[in-house]
């Protein structure tokens, strides 16, 4: 099964949206938080199937009904983890810049996954799609946050360091099997997190309402 790609719009729409004019306007910010809120509702239902598509079809003993490895980390993977007050506190800046910064790490964790899967998986295409379309997805959420930041008038550092080096694609089969379930694991986690973030953005930036 492979992700829907009618959707496709709204990276359209993000991109559009980014080259517009960068002066501060709250009304476009609203416009573009409620497009992102629409947006990552969508990547939090596929993160689910990602996550389950994933664990099939690496076989035992990820494909075990009982299989869970909920503690197991790995190193740059961003956790979502944080303490419920500390959350609620966080600046819009904060908020934002910290989603940024997150899924331009896990673009680079997916595309790593995804060289795995073709060596470990090559024939398990809705799998590989999969992780094609969420990249995509990645990118037109990117592209909304960098608007709304610009928008906003935040600061926006694009600049990130590339942590994955050749020895990621060293690991044998079996910590490639591990290190591609944190990712998808926590890409879940995340989304599930920015869901709750674009919550209450979309409270605090509502769309105007225009007579007729």
């Amino acid at each position: 099964m492979t992700f829907p790609l009618g959707r496709s719009a709204l990276v359209l729409w993000a991109l559009w949206l980014h080259m517009v004019s960068p002066d501060p306007d709250l009304s476009r910010a609203a416009a573009v938080i409620a497009q992102t809120f629409n947006l990552v509702h969508h990547m939090q239902l596929n993160s689910s199937e990602l996550l389950h598509t994933y664990l099939i079809h690496q076989g035992s003993p990820f494909s075990d009904p009982d299989f869970s490895a909920q503690k197991i980390g790995y190193e740059g993977v961003p956790s979502a983890d944080i303490p419920f007050l500390v959350w609620c506190n966080l600046s819009d800046c904060d908020r934002l810049s910290q989603n940024y910064k997150t899924y331009k790490e896990f673009f680079k964790f997916l595309l790593l996954i995804r060289n795995d899967q073709m060596e470990l998986s090559p024939d398990k295409e809705d799998l590989l799609e999969m992780l094609k379309v969420t990249q995509l997805h990645i990118k037109g959420l990117l592209s909304n946050l960098t608007s709304i930041m610009m928008a906003l008038q935040f600061p926006l550092s694009t600049r990130t360091e590339d942590t994955l080096t050749l020895q990621a694609a060293g690991a044998n089969s079996f910590e490639k099997k591990v290190r591609g379930y944190i990712v998808c694991l926590r890409y879940k986690e995340w989304v599930d997190r920015t869901v709750k973030d674009f919550a209450r953005l979309t409270k605090k930036f509502p769309m105007p309402s225009f007579s007729p």
